[in-house]
């Protein structure tokens, strides 16, 4: 439980760390979660870009603006959303 408790504790702070960071690179301009990989720090759990995403999205600080393909290899060609930074 501690272990779990300390993750999420983690979690929270890379988050919280990470948001000043992308309103300062995507300010006013569309994003994707491909853009955050280089220029937030590498979260503890790959997933955090999502939940990133997410708390961002619920405290209207961006919008949904479309689909595209990803270049990312290990997403194999998936559809992501694209994203403006309000």
């Amino acid at each position: 439980m501690t272990q779990q408790l300390e993750l999420t504790a983690l979690k929270r702070d890379w988050i919280e760390s990470a948001i000043p960071t992308v309103k300062m690179f995507f300010s006013g301009h569309e994003f994707t979660a491909d853009d955050l990989h280089p220029v937030l720090d590498k979260p503890e759990q790959p997933n955090w870009f999502g939940v990133l995403i997410a708390a961002m999205k619920r405290r209207g600080l961006i919008v949904e603006t479309g689909y595209i393909v990803s270049a990312r290899p290990e997403r194999n060609k998936s559809r992501i959303l694209r994203w403006k930074c309000l």
